[in-house]
């Protein structure tokens, strides 16, 4: 299995971060224009967040989680933590939990896998979103 904590994030940021720092020059033809750092090699390593937000997160087969919130430092263009929404049943008395991204590994066709047990993360101290800016 492919452990990436989220690289495809990163290499969005990192992109994103490149294309920031050139300097943009206006088209002379109605023909498209790339932006640097997004070519095809970036395009093929990524996924969107629409598509992350969402997802299951797995403790072996069990689903122990979901993905409900990326967060991302703004200075450091990286992915720091997944929110995720854990415990409860069909919605009710779930909470959201923040975990680092280095705790979840990103598999073939992008299943979402961690080490922590629905125990220790039902345990953790809940996500408070006000701390974020």
């Amino acid at each position: 299995m492919r452990s990436t904590s989220l690289a495809l994030f990163a290499m969005f940021l990192a992109a994103s971060s490149a294309s920031a720092q050139q300097p943009q020059s206006s088209p002379t033809s109605t023909e498209a224009t790339p932006i640097a750092g997004i070519d095809e090699t970036a395009l093929t390593g990524s996924a969107r967040a629409t598509k992350v937000i969402g997802a299951k997160v797995y403790a072996g087969d069990t689903t122990v989680g979901q993905i409900e919130d990326v967060l991302v430092d703004l200075d450091r263009r990286t992915v720091t933590a997944l929110v995720l929404s854990v415990g409860g049943f069909l919605g009710v008395g779930e909470k959201l939990v923040a975990v680092p991204v280095d705790q979840v590994k990103v598999g073939k066709e992008a299943r979402f896998t961690t080490d922590l047990s629905r125990d220790q993360l039902t345990r953790a101290p809940a996500f408070d979103a006000k701390k974020v800016r």
